[in-house]
């Protein structure tokens, strides 16, 4: 179904969460050095350096827990499920002890410990990415990046299991509009083959099909044939074509 697609894509698509940079004082450092310390690593809400070669790690082993739950979500073998799961947990658990700060990671540990029957832990984590992604939406209220991935969150992630998911819905309706309308105040800045994946994302989380369907043939006219877009409007016409 779709909202499977917009959470698979929240959990496992790289789309770069913003991070709090705190630089601590007093440290004189040249212009080269600073650039180079600005691509090497980062600082997470609480000033604490991220590098570059952990963060790798963080993507490998969230890479691995969504492999895992996939895997465990596909077989009829309770046993081998259940081994994956444990395999989705422990890998989940370790990236999130590089960047505790990610909200994607807080959600694919949602989903993990909803199938594996930790109801309160996928609760808590849900609560936690959607905090994260309102602190940052307060910091960058600009973001085209923060108010998708926030509207999928909410259309898509555990509130779906709740008895208020109405108003998560009506969340994700609201940031699918700003991020449509940030898109277009900002349409200068970005090539249009740049814009078209969000467009996609948040017209089918309004239930826009009708722009969602000619969105997809924009992309398929101007973007690369192996380009994320590409995929994502090839797994769209599928799902369209066996209505759903």
């Amino acid at each position: 179904m779709l909202k499977k697609l917009v959470l698979v894509l929240s959990c496992a698509c790289v789309m770069n969460t913003c991070f709090a940079h705190n630089i601590a004082d007093n440290v004189e450092v040249d212009a080269e050095a600073e650039a180079a310390a600005a691509y090497n690593c980062l600082y997470d809400a609480q000033g604490r350096v991220i590098y570059a070669s952990d963060r790798n790690k963080a993507y490998e082993y969230a890479g691995g827990a969504l492999t895992a739950y996939q895997e465990a979500r596909a077989t009829t073998d309770k046993r081998i499920a259940n081994a994956k799961y444990t395999e989705a947990i422990k890998n989940i658990n370790l990236a999130l002890a590089i960047i505790p700060e990610s909200a994607e990671y807080k959600l694919l540990a949602a989903q993990i410990y909803r199938y594996r029957g930790g109801l309160g832990y996928a609760k808590n984590y849900f609560a936690q990415a959607c905090t994260l992604y309102e602190k940052q939406l307060k910091d960058y209220p600009d973001s085209i990046t923060l108010n998708l991935q926030y509207a999928i969150a909410c259309y898509a992630g555990d509130a779906r299991y709740y008895p208020d998911y109405e108003e998560y819905k009506s969340r994700a309706v609201l940031y699918a509009g700003k991020t449509l309308k940030l898109l277009e105040n900002n349409k200068n800045q970005y090539s249009e083959a740049d814009t078209l994946l969000p467009r996609l994302l948040a017209y089918v989380l309004l239930q826009d099909y009708n722009a969602a369907a000619k969105t997809v043939k924009r992309i398929n006219s101007i973007c690369a044939q192996y380009s994320l877009a590409y995929a994502w409007a090839e797994q769209y016409e599928r799902l369209a074509a066996d209505g759903q």
